[in-house]
């Protein structure tokens, strides 16, 4: 298939997961279209049978750039820890790289692209089932309840594209088994590419970071829309940055207009901005205070259980 990266882990046509969706032959916006959509009709087809409770396991955080997604994933992650749930955090921002420092960790893990063996990735994503104990050193880190994986990094020029980086966190976040009071949280690149790439296909919940602009607004209705698409039920914002009431209200009525749900908000934090700044972890009990109404609204929907604080 030559530069063709099938979103559902093909690797060419008629090959082992192939579903013969005629996307990688296609020429014409209409081929295209007609084979996403069977794409999309397959994926909704599996997600139902294979999570029908609609537990949250998997969690993917989306949004504009700069809108807040790691640090959105570095609290909630520790609000779960703070009722405790274990998390293992998924970096798929092949740009950004300070997720580790948010998580009070002293070095990130080793990217999965970089195993020092060509394109080989690393042999646990080999298994048709991965628990977060078999991600190995030196590709995971952890601290605490909270561990981080990084799919990789464009580190230098002429490194090429973000393709196998795409690749491999598909790969895991789809082979990703959790178990009681484990949850996985996948970092997004900013924007909806994650999307073509399939990444977001193995997950059950979508949290939108919206921020005040309204190219940030306009993208949460896109990345509803894809969503859902692929038959993902749990789609909701996460307000961010919200200088005033008026901005707010004013986002809400437009996200309302989309048909997005608002989860809540993060409320604006000094304390926070110079933990970011310093490079300091953003602590559990940091977390729970600011992100602890998300984390136990989501569990309440999905009926799940937790400890209360």
């Amino acid at each position: 298939m030559g530069l063709f990266h099938c979103p559902l882990g093909a690797l060419g046509y008629g090959d082992d997961g192939c579903i013969q969706c005629g996307l990688c032959s296609a020429v014409t916006r209409a081929e295209k279209i007609a084979a996403t959509q069977k794409m999309r009709a397959w994926i909704r087809e599996n997600r139902q049978s294979s999570n029908p409770d609609l537990l949250i396991q998997k969690i993917a955080v989306c949004g504009k750039g700069g809108s807040g997604k790691s640090t959105l994933t570095a609290l909630l992650s520790g609000a779960l820890e703070h009722i405790g749930y274990r998390t293992l955090i998924l970096d798929t921002d092949s740009s950004n790289g300070g997720l580790y420092k948010k998580l009070g960790m002293d070095a990130p893990p080793l990217p999965l692209n970089q195993t020092g063996e060509g394109d080989c990735p690393p042999a646990f994503l080999d298994r048709e089932q991965i628990y977060f104990e078999e991600v190995e050193e030196p590709f995971v880190v952890t601290n605490r309840m909270r561990s981080l994986v990084c799919a990789g990094k464009i580190e230098d020029p002429l490194m090429g594209c973000a393709c196998t980086i795409g690749e491999y966190a598909r790969i895991l976040i789809q082979k990703l088994s959790t178990q009681a009071r484990e949850i996985v949280i996948a970092d997004q690149e900013a924007g909806v590419e994650s999307f073509g790439r399939g990444i977001e296909a193995s997950c059950d919940t979508i949290l939108i970071m919206v921020e005040p602009s309204i190219e940030s607004v306009e993208l949460a209705g896109k990345i509803q829309y894809m969503a859902q698409g692929i038959g993902i039920q749990r789609i909701r914002a996460i307000l961010n940055k919200i200088e005033d009431e008026e901005q707010e209200e004013f986002i809400l009525d437009r996200l309302t207009e989309q048909g997005v749900r608002c989860l809540g908000k993060i409320e604006d934090s000094r304390q926070i901005r110079s933990r970011n700044l310093f490079s300091r972890e953003l602590l559990p009990e940091e977390g729970f205070a600011l992100a602890g109404s998300i984390a136990t609204c989501m569990l309440d929907e999905a009926e799940m259980t937790y400890d209360r604080p």
